[in-house]
């Protein structure tokens, strides 16, 4: 019985095994030298947005993760993705009036869902979205879904007004020309926040009395005075929303009915106007009321007022989303057009350019774009936006 030479074959297997790795290591030197060659992206820091874009800004409440608001802003020409704000635990958002800069009120913990407690205001430069400052505020800012009324600007954008609630109400004012707190002013049984478009220390409160209460501050941020209107609405039977609009001096608030009530707040006193039902007579059997969060807006040039509206309404329902968005004559309060909505809860419109009506749809968390030029036409939708946005502006 004859045997092959064992040492024969076992040389070339060796001798293969050799060659196999010389040619992973010829592979492995070239890899080596691509790998040195290549150069990683560098994030820019400080790079700004395009000068052009009109910022559209979606607050959310971020359900999912509480302890990590945003901000979000788009292109409000097309509604896509620009950039993207840190709001902490619920936050409030406010634009300076030539919305250069932008404010938010926040709370943080030291162990993210635990420990020390810090409220801070935090002001971003729009423009880059880069922090330029920052002050600490008491530990009494409101913890609540985004909301226009609980943080707001002085008419010239000197100070800020943050609304509290320990569950005592008072409002923090923030000398913003300083960045230092400037006082903190007492305001039981009264909420959210109505700057004066007069006079920068005056702001006014509705009350649970149903009257709205008008508070004026020395420069140094003690009450020069405090004046209370009459009783214009009953927060038991015919309550508001505290969402409001305003044209100048004049601030509309709408009730749960539907009812729209011009209130004067640029001097001490405040002045309750004209009432007007803004259901037709003819629709009212139908049940038509208003419904959201940021309900209502204004666009002052053509003093045209955009409303959501939902058909059927009754007690409890007055944040259903919208069915129709009804726009009205604010003198009038004539209904002009009816718009099918997709489930509105919160509206804005633009100043300027581009003339849309945005509308969030409180379902999807998708924004509607609505050309005004147009009756009402719409421009384009959005991909859905965070977890659970209520707040939506424009500069």
């Amino acid at each position: 019985m004859r045997h092959g030479n064992p040492y024969r074959s076992c040389g070339r297997i060796v001798l293969g095994s050799l060659v196999a790795a010389l040619v992973l290591l010829t592979g492995l030197n070239g890899a080596y030298a691509q790998v040195e060659q290549f150069q990683p992206e560098r994030l820019k820091d400080g790079s700004s947005l395009p000068a052009a874009l009109v910022p559209l800004y979606v607050s959310d409440f971020s359900l999912a993760h509480l302890m990590d608001g945003r901000v979000y802003i788009l292109d409000a020409s097309n509604g896509h993705y620009a950039g993207a704000l840190d709001a902490g635990y619920a936050g409030q958002f406010a634009l300076s009036p030539d919305g250069r800069q932008a404010y938010i009120a926040a709370t943080y913990l030291a162990r993210h869902t635990h420990g020390e407690r810090t409220d801070v205001l935090e002001i971003y430069d729009t423009s880059t979205l880069r922090l330029s400052g920052e002050v600490v505020l008491p530990k009494k800012h409101v913890q609540s879904l985004f909301t226009k009324e609980l943080l707001r600007l002085s008419m010239d954008g000197r100070y800020l007004f943050v609304q509290n609630a320990t569950p005592a109400t008072s409002v923090t004012v923030v000398d913003l020309a300083q960045r230092k707190l400037l006082a903190e002013v007492s305001s039981p049984g009264c909420w959210a926040l109505y700057p004066s478009q007069t006079t920068s220390l005056r702001f006014s409160m509705l009350c649970g009395d149903g009257s709205v209460n008008t508070i004026t501050l020395n420069e140094d941020g003690s009450v020069a005075s405090r004046a209370a209107s009459r009783k214009f609405f009953d927060s038991d039977s015919a309550p508001l929303y505290i969402n409001a609009v305003n044209d100048a001096e004049h601030y509309y608030f709408l009730s749960f009915a539907g009812k729209l009530t011009q209130v004067t707040l640029s001097a001490q006193q405040p002045v309750i106007g004209e009432t007007l039902d803004l259901v037709p007579q003819k629709l009212q059997p139908q049940g038509w009321r208003p419904g959201g969060y940021q309900l209502m807006a204004l666009h002052r040039a053509s003093a045209r007022l955009f409303i959501a509206m939902h058909r059927d309404g009754k007690e409890g329902s007055h944040k259903s989303p919208a069915q129709e968005i009804w726009e009205f004559d604010l003198h009038s309060g004539q209904l002009l057009t009816r718009r099918k909505a997709s489930n509105a809860v919160s509206l804005s419109v633009n100043q300027g350019a581009p003339a849309y009506l945005y509308a969030l749809d409180g379902r999807s968390n998708q924004i509607h774009a609505y050309d005004m030029l147009h009756q009402l036409r719409q421009v384009y939708v959005t991909d859905p936006v965070g977890d659970a946005p209520t707040q939506v502006d424009t500069p």
